[in-house]
């Protein structure tokens, strides 16, 4: 199905766009330690917590790319996946919990995106 392919792209974007997003802070953390804001207690403990979201959001990447599209019957069905497939990861791989709230963002957004273009 052409469409679930094309959501799966505009998802893998968004994702990569929020891990470019947490490399910036984390040298935005740098910057705060070197300018004294932060303690290098905080700037680690942050950059630990960003480094985590980022390996979350490159394994979610890599599981949308070995995803066969044409194995969905329809859009819902892989927005299913895709959901169960966090639930899973959140449990069982220690997933940041905010993965969760972000790929519903991303979904709804890829979503508008598709209805937008039909």
């Amino acid at each position: 199905m052409n469409s679930v392919r094309t959501f799966f792209g505009i998802l893998k974007l968004e994702l990569q766009d929020v891990e470019d997003d947490c490399e910036l802070l984390i040298k935005a953390a740098g910057t705060k330690l070197a300018e004294g804001v932060y303690t290098e207690y905080v700037t680690q403990e942050n950059t630990a917590l960003y480094r985590n979201e980022i390996a979350a959001l490159r394994d979610l990447v890599n599981e949308l790319s070995e995803r066969e599209t044409s194995a969905f019957a329809s859009l819902d069905d892989a927005v299913n996946a895709i959901t169960s497939l966090v639930r899973e990861k959140l449990r069982d791989w220690n997933y940041p919990g905010l993965i969760s709230g972000l790929l519903d963002r991303k979904i709804a957004k890829a979503r508008k995106y598709l209805e937008l273009g039909s």
